[in-house]
């Protein structure tokens, strides 16, 4: 019988009494773009939504939760947190200052209280699927319940294919 993971997100979700899903999945290797993984598990990409770390100009972190098959909009992102611009957190910090590895990296029980954008997109959505804090692990949860218990602000931050 397989033991039953419970990550920081998940006992934080539940410290907060925010009801959610966890969803358990295997695919082969190590790292997984988010396409792939779902592609491989057979999931819907329009609900699963991937985190992404990032640090402005003033070396201050944000976090922004985006639709999985899309790329985020450095200039849309930088305005709706106040800084002159934004890039990607380097991977080789991403433990160390979010507490997450890449693949696994949630909006839930970070290392420290980072500000948290959510896609506007994602209150389009009876539910979305975000990380769980462990590769392999999502949770199945209401943006707006995501939103509560991290604190989070909904801004469009993602790429137009105009």
């Amino acid at each position: 019988m397989k033991k039953e993971i419970k990550t920081n997100a998940m006992r934080a979700l539940e410290n907060l009494d925010i009801p959610y899903e966890h969803i358990d999945y295997e695919f082969e290797g190590e790292f997984k773009s988010t396409i792939d993984m779902t592609e491989e598990t057979h999931q819907d990409i329009s609900v699963v939504y991937k985190t992404l770390a990032t640090i402005s100009n003033t070396k201050d972190i944000f976090i922004f939760v985006i639709p999985g098959a899309e790329n985020i909009d450095f200039k849309k992102a930088s305005k709706c947190v106040g800084v002159k611009s934004l890039e990607m957190l380097p991977l080789k910090d991403l433990k160390s200052k979010v507490g997450y590895e890449r693949g696994a990296t949630t909006s839930l029980a970070m290392k420290k209280d980072y500000d948290v954008i959510i896609d506007a997109s994602a209150k389009d959505h009876d539910f979305i699927k975000v990380s769980a804090g462990k590769v392999g692990h999502s949770l199945k949860i209401k943006a707006e319940d995501l939103a509560k218990a991290n604190g989070a602000k909904f801004f469009d931050v993602i790429q137009n294919n105009d």
